[in-house]
């Protein structure tokens, strides 16, 4: 969990929360973009409910037994609910991580290959009976914090439901989700909703100088669709500038660009997730383009989208880009990075090509 004091946009929503809690509210949904601090600050207010010397609105003490019990990840009077797929926001993940490892080695050649499930199931949902129905150990709060809440599959928001509206006393319900249009509306309506906004920009980019980003922090924050936490993410799995160079070179050759520039110009290793990103960011300003809209990812690229727009039609654009979700899809499957790229971009070339030939 980041320690969320440093983050001043999180300010009013850390204050809401507080001000909710203290009026008795038992079930808030912290909701908003992803990447703006939701999970981190459910966590943090966890911190400050279970504390056993904070008066609201303060801050947890830090010191007490109970935020000793949060530190090292094992609070009994805690549950956190997180899809298998997400199981690193566990508390103390990390050092159970380290205990499993030898045994999970040993396994690994006998042990089937399952892909992590993304959902929220029921049996997770029914284990907080655990919580919700005793006394809490601690003498103090009881605290569940869930999310991504939209992840919660159709029988575990049934079974939510029931806790959401009998809840036990001194209990609290914090669920933070990034698309409150894909929670089920019951459990929307059963809760109190705090909304975490993107935040100004010339904040969110002096928080991530602050972070150690450098002069690409104002794109970065762009191609993040303006959420900070996901612009710092991104920069551990950024594309290398000289790389974004390579691949922004041969987008912008457009109706010229050539197969033997292909081959001869894409590097031997590329990160396939980063560099479709990459592509969808030009498809989608390319889109801005012809229907009069502001380019977003690339506005010194006016120039190169009007010498493309003389060739490529936009329904072979849209072409491109289902081309484009299609392997996202797929993309942390076993690909050959480079031999995907290079398919995209052949698939640019026939776009544009097509496009041509249909006008």
């Amino acid at each position: 969990m980041a320690d969320v004091e440093p983050i001043p946009w999180l300010t009013a929503p850390r204050a809401a929360l507080a001000a909710l809690r203290a009026r008795g509210a038992h079930a808030l949904l912290l909701h908003g973009p992803a990447g703006t601090g939701k999970w981190d600050l459910a966590m943090s207010f966890a911190c400050d409910v279970l504390c056993e010397h904070a008066v609201p609105p303060a801050r947890a003490c830090g010191i007490c037994a109970s935020c000793r019990l949060m530190a090292a990840g094992n609070h009994p009077d805690l549950r956190v609910v997180v899809p298998d797929a997400m199981a690193e926001r566990r508390p103390g993940a990390a050092e159970q991580d380290g205990e499993d490892a030898a045994a999970s080695a040993a396994d690994a050649s006998t042990a089937p290959k399952t892909k992590p499930s993304r959902e929220i199931k029921i049996d997770q949902v029914r284990e907080l009976v655990s919580l919700t129905g005793l006394s809490a150990h601690r003498g103090g709060a009881r605290v569940v914090v869930l999310g991504p809440a939209e992840f919660l599959n159709l029988s575990a928001a049934n079974s939510l439901l029931k806790g959401l509206e009998e809840p036990p006393p001194e209990s609290l319900f914090l669920l933070v989700c990034d698309q409150i249009d894909r929670c089920l509306p019951t459990i929307v309506s059963r809760c109190t909703l705090v909304r975490v906004a993107v935040p100004p920009r010339e904040l969110a980019v002096r928080w991530l100088q602050a972070q150690g980003v450098g002069e690409d922090a104002g794109r970065r924050l762009v191609e993040a669709g303006g959420a900070p936490l996901a612009a710092l993410r991104a920069g551990e799995e950024a594309l290398a500038p000289e790389m974004r160079a390579s691949l922004l070179a041969l987008l912008r050759r457009g109706s010229v660009l050539a197969p033997a520039d292909v081959a001869n110009d894409v590097p031997r290793t590329v990160p396939i997730l980063a560099s479709i990103a990459l592509f969808q960011r030009w498809g989608w300003d390319y889109f801005c383009f012809r229907t009069g809209g502001r380019l977003r990812y690339h506005p010194e690229d006016a120039a190169s989208f009007e010498a493309l727009s003389r060739h490529w039609s936009l329904r072979a654009a849209a072409a491109w880009i289902d081309r484009l979700r299609a392997l996202r899809a797929v993309a942390e499957h076993p690909l050959n990075a480079r031999a995907a790229i290079e398919g995209v971009l052949l698939d640019y070339i026939g776009s544009i090509a097509a496009g041509r030939e249909g006008r």
